[in-house]
């Protein structure tokens, strides 16, 4: 099999661009991930050669080592350096944890397994595990003569984070760390390295779309993934961005990439459940979305790590609802707001909410309550809000507008108007209440 570090040595030009402007190229992260493999080489040997001399194996000699890493450059060659080399490895967000080979010498690649842990919006993170097949599935590697950039909005420890990065250096392009700064700040880092491709989470647009600069970058690839892109989200990116390929996609960490969908509409094709899609199957049972990857997700990760069904299919907790042709997500059943035993799907109450031309981000849970058990809360900023603005009048106006389109159990009974809605490090909206 061929590494991935051997795959970028193929490459030449800028691998990454730092925030400074310098830029780091694929010979020399090539370069210094072969001098930290054999590094590490040399401790396994040592290990090995310890084991030999004493019969009584030692501990600090054998147990799991870890690879500390605090930027997207110790990151990157940190990855190079122990996949195809060592059997396993453990992605924290901030240091890899390996065992040491259990053979040394001039051994051949091996199908490294990668754990890595789920982003935990709505639970306690787990570890799943996955193989360099299955993590670089659905990649699409182009080939072109004329070198791109990406911008990395997400971490790079999480899978969202590890596709991007796979995507732009497999493909022999530049990539830019825009994880971290104000959104004013990223996009003056994506204009300065005139950034071409972007993926990042609906609420990340949300933000960049805030800014009164957007309109010079020149974009031709942009994804959304991580949480349910809303129409009015996809059209205004659209015009935007006339000239750009929109994809929203459909990923989780326990199935990987489950499908795009490329056609600026929210949700997906009914007839992707009926005949599959990207080599992966689809079904609804119970208004929840299960999912068969193609490869055997089950089989790579411990009983109860992942809920499987005996053929498979596993359980995304994504509750969706059918109308004609399309499937659309309503929200996830953890994360429902119990309302005198109606359940309110927060997403489906923001979706709402952003559609209105007041509004530019929002945010709904529930806020505790002794009758009703709780009731539905929102938090709002405004799309360029009048200066000296009546926010009474506003949040009247909005109520108004939610009474048009939501049932009468799913209507805030409050909305606050905030200056900023927190992000979570994998870019998603912060669900946790104040």
């Amino acid at each position: 099999m061929t590494t991935l570090l051997q795959q970028l040595d193929t490459f030449d030009g800028a691998a990454i661009t730092l925030p400074n402007g310098d830029t780091i190229s694929f010979s020399s992260i090539v370069s210094v991930s072969n001098v930290l493999r054999e590094e590490i080489k040399a401790v396994a040997t040592k290990s090995a050669d310890a084991l030999v001399n004493n019969s009584h194996q030692n501990d600090a000699e054998t147990k799991d080592r870890e690879l500390p890493f605090s930027s997207l450059t110790e990151f990157v060659i940190g990855l190079l350096a122990l996949e195809g080399w060592v059997e396993e490895f453990s992605i924290l967000s901030d240091r890899f944890i390996y065992s040491p080979p259990s053979t040394l010498g001039e051994k051949s690649a091996v199908n490294s397994t990668w754990f890595l842990f789920t982003s935990g919006t709505t639970g306690k993170p787990k570890q799943i595990a996955h193989t360099t097949k299955s993590i670089c599935a659905s990649l699409r590697l182009r080939g072109h003569s004329k070198q791109s950039c990406w911008a990395l909005t997400y971490k790079p420890s999480k899978f969202a984070g590890i596709q991007v990065i796979l995507q732009s250096l497999l493909s022999g392009d530049c990539l830019v760390d825009c994880s971290s700064g104000s959104p004013d700040e990223k996009v003056a880092l994506l204009k300065e390295t005139k950034a071409s491709a972007i993926s990042a989470t609906p609420s990340w647009w949300r933000q960049l779309l805030m800014t009164n600069s957007i309109d010079s970058l020149n974009l031709t690839h942009i994804t959304l993934g991580g949480e349910t892109a809303d129409q009015h989200l996809l059209s205004t990116l659209s015009t935007c961005f006339p000239s750009a390929k929109i994809f929203h996609i459909y990923a989780s960490t326990e199935a990987g990439v489950g499908f795009a969908v490329s056609d600026n509409k929210a949700g997906f094709p009914k007839s992707w459940v009926e005949n599959g899609v990207n080599r992966n199957y689809l079904r609804i049972k119970q208004n929840i979305l299960w999912i068969k990857p193609w490869f055997d997700a089950a089989r790579l990760n411990n009983a109860g790590a992942i809920e499987c069904d005996d053929e498979g299919y596993i359980n995304t907790q994504d509750v969706v609802l059918v109308e004609g042709e399309r499937v659309f997500f309503k929200g996830r059943l953890n994360g429902t707001i119990n309302v005198g035993g109606h359940k309110v799907f927060p997403e489906t109450v923001e979706s709402v909410l952003l559609s209105s031309p007041l509004v530019a981000q929002a945010r709904v849970y529930g806020k505790e309550n002794k009758i009703l058990g709780s009731v539905v809360v929102a938090d709002i900023v405004l799309s360029k809000p009048p200066a000296n603005a009546d926010n009474k009048k506003i949040k009247l106006s909005i109520l108004l507008y939610c009474k048009t389109h939501l049932d009468r159990k799913d209507m805030p009974t409050k909305i606050n108007v905030v200056d900023t809605l927190a992000l979570s490090d994998s870019g998603k909206l912060v669900r946790a209440t104040s």
